[in-house]
């Protein structure tokens, strides 16, 4: 019997292959390739919108960022934002992941409404904050003088509009890290665990030389996703501060939004947003070779 199919079945297989996934390519060229490489393109022209055509200038825009102050204060603003929410997130998931695994009887209770956060719509939420930052009319300065302390502008002093920027961001992405260490945390085998405690290891004990060295994979999960997706946040800042007051919370990703838009630099613009996925791309691949997300441990070893 000839297992061997004819050429022209191969390629009646092949072509039918390609014609199911032709839709699928032609969105992610539409949407994704095609608008990359035209960023690419800009990025080395002058493009003005009110003064076209294009001309190209080489390095130009990327080494006029390079030796900008306004783009190294937006690159350690983005570095403090994302290390501020990745942090808090962090210890706050882990702390609250690890305290559910002892509450059997709620902990399915406090563990859906701990994730509610993550099913408002993230305009919604950033909308609703801002009416609670209100400095006249917001309820935590209403709060604030019902207890006797002094209201504060949260969105118009630098310091507080960062608090403000991290408040927010934890509150809302708090819950992805807990879900994703909660889930590591049912699949950490108990054998271990139940071992320390014959040894008389005491609860933080076990935790912090049983459970948190076998977590770490999860955590460095949960670590990787919230900076990532940190560093390019733009819809919380741009709506609560706008980038203020003055460029003390303007990230590279409002930069290049308001170079592109609101200056019609899209040049220069276009330039902003490819250093940013060239930093995040290079910071994750640092990240990943570091924690050894992605090494496959040998068998046997």
């Amino acid at each position: 019997m000839n297992l061997l199919k004819p050429h022209s079945i191969w390629q009646g297989e092949r072509l039918f292959i390609l014609l199911m996934l032709a839709p699928a390519m032609a969105l992610l060229f539409a949407f994704t390739i095609a608008p990359f490489a035209i960023s690419v393109w800009l990025s080395f022209t002058d493009y003005l919108l009110s003064r076209p055509p294009a001309r190209f200038i080489g390095l130009s825009n990327y080494i006029q960022l390079f030796t900008s102050a306004a783009f190294w204060s937006a690159f350690w603003i983005s570095v403090l934002f994302t290390t501020l929410t990745t942090l808090v997130e962090t210890v706050i998931g882990v702390a609250i992941a690890t305290l559910l695994v002892g509450a059997r009887r709620t902990g399915g209770f406090l563990r859906t409404i701990y994730m509610l956060p993550l099913a408002v719509t993230p305009i919604a939420i950033i909308f609703t904050f801002r009416m609670m930052f209100n400095p006249g009319l917001g309820i935590i300065n209403y709060l604030f003088r019902l207890i006797g302390l002094p209201p504060q502008d949260w969105l118009g002093d630098s310091t507080m509009a960062m608090i403000s920027l991290v408040t927010v961001d934890v509150w809302q992405w708090t819950p992805l890290t807990l879900l994703i260490v909660a889930g590591g945390l049912a699949a950490l085998p108990t054998e271990p665990l139940e071992a320390a405690r014959i040894d008389g290891a005491t609860g933080w004990q076990s935790f912090r030389y049983v459970t948190l060295p076998m977590l770490m994979p999860f955590v460095a999960l949960a670590v990787l996703f919230r900076a990532v997706d940190a560093f390019k946040t733009f819809d919380l800042i741009y709506v609560l501060t706008g980038g203020g007051p003055g460029t003390s919370t303007t990230t590279l990703n409002v930069m290049a939004f308001k170079q592109a838009i609101e200056f019609t630099e899209l040049g220069r613009g276009s330039a902003t947003a490819i250093i940013v996925m060239i930093i995040i791309t290079l910071a994750s691949q640092f990240f990943l070779r570091r924690s050894k997300l992605l090494t496959v441990p040998e068998v046997g070893a």
